[in-house]
């Protein structure tokens, strides 16, 4: 198996990142570090300064649009927690980073995660998204230093024979985790387990949750992320991460059709 194509990036329908860092508190305010810049990730792509840029304008706490960018938690789209009143993308600490200030709600989840902040039990956070632009840089290539003296771990990107550089994200969410970080969101929604029965009871509850949610009519964004959700679970369970086989770059063609196995899915 090689890594996936740009184009097979581009589809995958709800991609999530993870890092650690502890956030601040001040009153009902969080400040955390949502995303590290220039970090090689599964699938052989960094995020670099910049590819927010666009979600914060079109979407972000100064925007007058009704679909803002959420502070969930644990990418479960039914508990939001908190209120983004900032999002930057910024150095901290000399790293490049998305970073977001989040006045916490009033409501039992969100009194219940301001408390696991205040006592340092939150300090690992994720953001939900899609790939929008993306290159593929060959570690043969003139652009490949440029890029290498800013990673934060250059030898995954030997590894992989080069980066794909993520030029934009159309970001949805932030997350705040109770548990350890993952570049997968099966693990994070409780979907990713040999046992199929789990697995068969959980995704129908996303999908019991998706149909009541259009049939009383519910917020239209949140509608089309909890159907992406249920795409990426699907994926997720059909498609096993990428390997290092093979340093060439991958082919146009996708490997896997998520239509394809969505018709085909057997629980």
């Amino acid at each position: 198996m090689i890594r996936l194509s740009e184009k097979d990036l581009k589809a995958i329908p709800y991609a999530v990142k993870a890092t650690s860092q502890k956030a601040e508190v001040d009153g009902r305010t969080v400040d955390m570090v949502a995303n590290t810049y220039y970090y090689v990730d599964t699938y052989g792509d960094v995020l670099v300064e910049g590819c927010c840029s666009k979600s914060i304008a079109d979407r972000g706490p100064d925007s007058t649009a009704p679909g803002k960018i959420k502070h969930i938690a644990n990418h479960d789209l039914s508990t939001g927690i908190g209120r983004i009143e900032k999002i930057t993308e910024e150095q901290v600490e000399g790293k490049h980073v998305l970073r977001a200030q989040s006045w916490m709600s009033e409501t039992t989840a969100g009194e219940e995660t301001l408390i696991k902040y205040k006592e340092g039990l939150i300090d690992q956070h994720s953001i939900g998204f899609n790939y929008m632009d993306l290159e593929w840089i060959d570690k043969d290539s003139d652009e490949y230093e440029a890029v290498a003296c800013k990673l934060i771990n250059p030898e995954e990107a030997e590894r992989w024979g080069g980066v794909y550089l993520v030029k934009e994200i159309k970001l949805f969410e932030i997350s705040s985790l109770d548990g350890f970080g993952a570049n997968r969101l099966t693990p994070a929604l409780g979907i990713k387990t040999d046992n199929k029965q789990v697995q068969y009871n959980n995704l129908i509850a996303k999908f019991d949750a998706l149909q009541q949610a259009m049939r009383s009519g519910g917020n239209k964004d949140m509608i089309q992320l909890q159907e992406k959700q249920i795409k990426q679970m699907i994926y997720e369970l059909y498609h096993v991460e990428p390997d290092f086989k093979g340093t060439k770059r991958p082919p146009d063609e996708p490997t896997f059709k998520l239509s394809a196995a969505i018709s085909n899915i057997k629980l």
